[in-house]
């Protein structure tokens, strides 16, 4: 039987993975911020659980995936509680935080489309990976 060679273009380097960025990255905020960025709400309110890389915006938004400002370290507790509250509490205490300008500078990095070339992919995986 004769073989079959498959065709495509070589690469010349291996492609950096959104993963291998998205943990540097994760690592740099929580670096950053050191403890839980939410604010206590009560006597009966307190930090639980390691920290953890909350997305404002979630990760799935390539624009805004790994901007500083979309991302804060919150400790389990919180995250598990403000991710069903994206459009309440979460929103208010990200406007209070960033301002309004920044806030819907914010916004509108999220609605804009963006596609990150390898290029780009690879300077945010030496900086994150530096600085993390």
């Amino acid at each position: 039987m004769k073989r079959i060679a498959l065709r495509g273009r070589k690469r010349t380097k291996k492609a950096i993975r959104e993963g291998d960025i998205d943990k540097f990255f994760s690592l740099f905020i929580r670096n950053r911020d050191q403890t839980c960025q939410f604010p206590l709400r009560g006597p009966e309110d307190y930090h639980l659980g390691v920290l953890q890389c909350s997305h404002f915006f979630g990760r799935s938004a390539r624009s805004t995936r790994w901007d500083e400002m979309n991302c804060d370290a919150l400790c389990a507790r919180h995250h598990q509680f403000l991710e069903g509250r994206k459009n309440g509490e979460y929103a208010d205490w990200k406007l209070t935080q960033l301002g309004a300008f920044k806030f819907a500078a914010l916004r509108k990095r999220y609605y804009a489309l963006k596609h990150w070339t390898d290029n780009e992919k690879q300077e945010l995986y030496e900086r994150y990976k530096n600085r993390g």
